[in-house]
């Protein structure tokens, strides 16, 4: 039988472990990783340098780090619960990172947007002195490389402003239709319009996947 603790236990597990320490902090009780009663000076000293070790963590390295033995070590972890109170530790600092995270993409983005509307202000009071200047029949003095910029920015502009799909512009439909070789008989009277007409409806299509409509008669 699988030792491991399933998705759903664990995912219980670390729920009851992130409603604890908001409990504790919000009655200002005392947080599992903080010193427990009748725990030594000593200990949690051990216990705070294996905390903070994170993924570093050994009994060996925090005995060499203490001066103690690995066996003193680790009888502290086993007294005092060293794995479990870092694996709660572990889950707040988690969720504080990602909540600090979000924090500072939602700052970016409205560090973002008002960055963009003091360059758009920017631009909107240059055009306006370049439409003095065209005004006062000033030159501009533009090379032909800005020229050609200025044009696709504009007409990139105007596409959006009436709502025109960018990949979908230019592009159409070749209708090809397929009439055949066989002459018609000499005696075969003139075609009127209505003929045209019953011809039209005789007419198939057949979309190639290339997008070309290929009408073929019936």
């Amino acid at each position: 039988m699988d030792d491991y603790p399933s998705d759903r236990a664990r995912a219980d597990a670390e729920m009851d472990a992130l409603e604890r320490a908001e409990t504790a902090e919000q009655r200002g009780t005392r947080q599992v990783w903080e010193r427990m009663p009748g725990e030594s000076a000593k200990a949690f000293a051990a216990f705070v340098r294996y905390r903070d070790l994170a993924e570093k963590r050994t009994m060996a390295k925090v005995g060499q780090m203490s001066g103690c033995s690995t066996q003193n070590i680790e009888r502290w972890g086993r007294r005092w619960n060293w794995v479990s109170r870092c694996y709660e530790y572990d889950l707040v600092q988690e969720e504080e990172f990602r909540k600090q995270t979000a924090r500072d993409r939602m700052a970016h983005r409205r560090q973002q947007v008002q960055l963009g509307t003091v360059l758009t202000n920017i631009a909107a009071h240059s055009l306006r002195e370049f439409q003095q200047r065209i005004e006062q029949q000033l030159p501009l003095n533009f090379d032909p490389a800005q020229v050609a910029a200025l044009l696709k920015l504009g007409d990139e502009m105007k596409s959006r402003g009436l709502g025109e799909d960018k990949a979908g512009a230019g592009r159409y439909t070749r209708i090809n239709v397929i009439i055949g070789t066989q002459e018609a008989p000499p005696d075969a009277p003139v075609t009127s319009m209505s003929s045209y007409d019953a011809l039209s409806d005789a007419v198939s299509a057949e979309e190639t996947d290339d997008g070309e409509t290929t009408r073929k008669l019936n």
